[in-house]
């Protein structure tokens, strides 16, 4: 096994001593290997360093690990200046849902923003901002374009820094008690399997409250009888339909993205090794006010995040 897939192997076991020993040596062993650093970048965000950590996450472009490939734009990409500015949200929904964030940031800089995103999601971000689809996206007028998932770098921002308050508003009143739920994500996201739990678990710890369900295209079969299904057929559908949750709880998904944008209540499944914005240890998130963070505490085993969410549902419902 070579150093980096042993250091992957103790990250998804918790071991993040080793992990961060590791990464430690592979600076001094292989100081251009773009992945040890993109790795490395995870272990110091974890530290509470963010900028310098996405700094080295940026190095994972170069390895198809990080954001989207270059967007083709002849204009340089921003760096602090005054004027149009082209933000390509990157990656899948959620991701984009989460970045979207920094666009409300450009404009408070005085710049003149640009989304370019899935056409999926659009309707959702042209509520606030000019929306061009990424297939044409070079093609409208920009001086300059920032790829989302470097914003942390381009805006210098720290933890401090970020926003927690929700930034995309709700489009239904809240059903007192509605509980949406979601219980698995993306299948293409490239570690997938460390975040699949198994879906019973979920279930039997929401029995017995008003839940909806919020699971769309993969594992809807799953959905228990008792359970309620939600609207889905497209994200303004969706939105509307987590509007009406006073609680969502999923996976890391797009779902819990969208919940958590909206300052809805959201508590969030996630493993050991967890994606790179639930790396600060804690059951809190500096990205989303109202996210609760419930970790699984040893690989293999999924039964204390859903021994807390039953206890904490009891507690809130009591």
């Amino acid at each position: 096994m070579g150093k980096l897939d042993e250091q992957l192997d103790a990250g998804i076991h918790g071991d993040f001593k080793k992990g961060w020993l590791i990464a430690q040596q592979l600076k001094e062993e292989t100081p251009t290997c773009n992945r040890a650093a993109f790795n490395r970048g995870w272990y110091l965000l974890r530290q509470g360093k963010l900028l310098e950590g996405h700094k080295l996450l940026d190095k994972g472009r170069f390895e198809n690990v990080f954001g989207n490939r270059h967007i083709g734009s002849k204009q340089p990409i921003w760096n602090k200046e005054s004027g149009t500015v082209l933000l390509s949200l990157e990656g899948g929904i959620g991701d984009q849902i989460k970045s979207y964030r920094f666009a409300f940031d450009l404009k408070e800089l005085e710049n003149r923003v640009i989304i370019s995103c899935s056409t999926e999601i659009a309707s959702i971000f042209a509520e606030e901002f000019a929306v061009v689809q990424h297939d044409v996206a070079c093609k409208v007028y920009h001086d300059y374009w920032l790829p989302s998932m470097s914003s942390i770098v381009a805006l210098g921002y720290e933890y401090k820094d970020l926003k927690g308050t929700p930034y995309i508003s709700r489009t239904a009143d809240t059903i007192p008690g509605r509980i949406g739920v979601r219980w698995s994500g993306n299948p293409k996201f490239e570690h997938e399997q460390h975040r699949y739990f198994p879906a019973n678990l979920l279930f039997d710890a929401v029995k017995g409250y008003d839940c909806v369900s919020l699971q769309r295209d993969k594992d809807t079969e799953l959905k228990p009888e008792w359970m309620k299904q939600a609207s889905l057929d497209d994200w303004q559908t969706t939105r509307k339909s987590i509007s009406e949750c006073e609680l969502v709880i999923s996976s890391c998904t797009s779902v819990a993205h969208l919940s958590a944008a909206m300052g809805i209540e959201t508590w969030i499944i996630v493993p050991v090794l967890s994606y790179y914005i639930w790396a600060l240890p804690g059951n809190k998130s500096p990205y989303y006010d109202s996210v609760t963070l419930y970790r699984q505490q040893k690989y293999g085993t999924w039964l204390d995040p859903f021994k807390s969410i039953k206890q904490d549902l009891e507690i809130k419902y009591k």
